[in-house]
C-alpha cells in the first residue's frame, strides 16, 4: 500500500479540515482491519502538544522505561519544548474524555530529504487494551501524510523487536519492513534490535526512481529479492568487481586522517574521520546509552580512502566497546559495497529510492550495511512479513 492509496481508503476523513482531524471521534474502515481489531475499544482524542505539555511527555517516557530509554532528549522537558516549537517536529497526544493523558506520539520532518521519521509512539502501562492504538496512529497518519502530500514523500519508523503490536499495526497502513538492525539499541538494559519500515508516495518508485538498473555484489541479493517481492523493482545487475587498492596509499592515508568530534546533546557526538587533503570524509553519530554508531554519511575521492575510514571506523568499534554500525551504501556502487563486506560489514536490507537526489530530483536505492556485536535474542517477536526478511538474511547463522 502506498501513501495515496491509504489516504484514499481514508478519503472520507481526509476531506475533512485537517486542523480538526485531530479531534474527530472518527469511524475507521474496518472491514481492512477486522480480523485483527477490536473496534469497541476507546478512540482517544488526539491533540497537537504545545509547550506546556512537555514535562508531561518526558514524564510518559521516564515511567515507561524506568529511565532507559536510550534518546535522552525523548526524557529531557528542555528538548521537548525546543521540538515542538520547531517547524520540522510534531508531537501528539493522546487524551481520555477526562482529559488525562494516556500516551504520545513523535515525528520528525527531513525536508531535504523528502523523508518524514516516525517515533516514540508509547501509551501508559494499563492502557494498551483500553485504547484503540490503531485508531490512535492512524489519526496521527493522516494527518501529517496528507498535510505533507506533495514534500514528503518517504515516512519510515524503526520498530522493535520486543512485541509485535508497532510492526503490525504500521504494516497493516502501509509500511513495510525493508531492513534489519540487529542489537542497535538497549532498552531496559539489555539489547535489541529493530526493523525498519517504510511506506512510499507512488511516483517514488515509477517516475521519480532512478531509471539506472541497480547494480550489487553476490551477497546483497538475498535483501533485493525480499523487496523486489514486494515493489517489483526489475532484475538487478549482479556483479563482483576486482578492488585494485593500493595497501601503501592506505596506510600513508591511515596516518594523516584525522579525527574530529562534534558534542551533541544528551552526551551524543558526532565523530568525523577527515582527510584535510582531499577534504573527503566519513561521519556518524555515537549514542553512548545504546553504544551504537548510526546516521552516517561519507564522501571520498578513491577506493583507498574508503578502505582506510572503515579499517578506522573497525578499530573506533573495538576501542569504544559498540555494539553496533550501520552505513546506507550506493545500490549503483558494487565497489563500494565489496569494500563494505570485506571489511566486516553485512548487508541487511535494501531500501529503494531512500536517498533524494536533489540535483536530478530523483530517488536512488540504497544497500544497508551494519555491524553488530554479540549474538541475537533468539526470542523476538516478529510479525510474519519480518520473519521471512530474517530468514532470506540468515540472521542467526551470521550471529557473532
Amino acid at each position: 500500500m502506498s501513501i495515496n492509496q491509504f489516504l484514499n481508503l481514508y478519503h472520507e476523513i481526509d476531506r475533512t479540515d485537517l486542523e480538526n482531524i485531530l479531534t474527530l471521534d472518527f469511524d475507521l474502515d474496518y472491514s481492512v482491519l477486522e480480523r485483527y481489531v477490536n473496534s469497541q475499544r476507546i478512540c482517544p482524542i488526539i491533540e497537537l502538544a504545545r509547550p506546556e505539555d512537555a514535562e508531561e511527555i518526558s514524564q510518559i517516557f521516564k515511567e515507561i522505561y524506568k529511565g532507559t530509554y536510550p534518546y535522552k532528549k525523548m526524557e529531557s522537558t528542555d528538548s521537548i519544548v525546543e521540538m515542538i516549537k520547531d517547524p520540522n517536529y510534531y508531537w501528539f497526544l493522546f487524551k481520555l474524555e477526562t482529559g488525562e493523558v494516556v500516551g504520545t506520539f513523535g515525528s520528525q520532518l527531513e525536508r531535504e530529504k523528502k523523508r518524514g521519521f516516525l517515533y516514540g509512539f508509547v501509551i501508559k502501562k494499563g492502557y494498551h487494551k483500553v485504547i484503540d492504538i490503531f485508531k490512535a496512529f492512524i489519526g496521527c497518519a493522516i494527518y501529517l501524510w496528507k498535510k505533507y502530500q506533495n514534500q514528503i514523500l518517504i515516512w519510515y519508523g524503526e520498530m522493535r523487536t520486543n512485541e509485535t503490536s508497532s510492526q503490525f499495526f504500521t504494516s497493516i497502513v502501509g509500511m513495510k519492513p525493508v531492513a534489519f538492525f540487529a542489537n542497535k539499541d538497549i532498552f531496559f538494559n539489555k539489547k535489541e534490535s529493530d526493523i525498519l519500515q517504510v511506506i512510499y508516495a507512488q511516483d517514488v518508485l515509477k517516475s521519480l526512481r532512478k531509471k539506472k538498473q541497480p547494480q550489487i555484489i553476490r551477497q546483497v541479493l538475498n535483501s533485493y529479492t525480499y523487496i523486489n517481492k514486494r515493489f517489483q523493482l526489475g532484475l538487478p545487475i549482479i556483479k563482483n568487481p576486482k578492488l585494485n587498492i593500493n595497501q601503501e596509499i592506505v596506510k600513508d592515508l591511515y596516518e594523516k586522517i584525522e579525527i574530529i568530534t562534534q558534542e551533541e546533546e544528551h552526551g551524543n557526538k558526532w565523530i568525523i574521520i577527515l582527510n584535510k587533503t582531499s577534504k573527503s570524509f566519513f561521519k556518524f553519530l555515537h549514542n553512548p546509552y545504546s553504544k551504537n554508531f548510526e546516521k552516517s554519511e561519507y564522501e571520498v575521492k578513491s577506493l583507498e580512502e574508503l578502505n582506510c575510514f572503515l579499517i578506522k571506523i573497525n578499530n573506533l568499534i573495538e576501542d569504544m566497546d559498540i555494539n553496533y554500525f550501520e552505513c546506507f551504501v550506493s545500490a549503483y556502487n558494487v565497489e563500494h559495497q565489496k569494500i563494505f563486506h570485506n571489511l566486516g560489514f553485512e548487508p541487511r536490507g535494501y531500501v529503494p529510492s531512500w536517498k533524494y537526489d536533489a540535483k536530478n530530483k530523483l530517488f536512488e536505492d540504497q544497500v544497508v550495511f551494519n555491524y553488530f556485536k554479540d549474538n541475537l535474542d533468539k526470542n523476538m517477536k516478529v510479525i510474519p512479513e519480518v520473519k521471512e526478511l530474517l530468514d532470506i538474511l540468515n540472521i542467526y547463522e551470521k550471529s557473532s
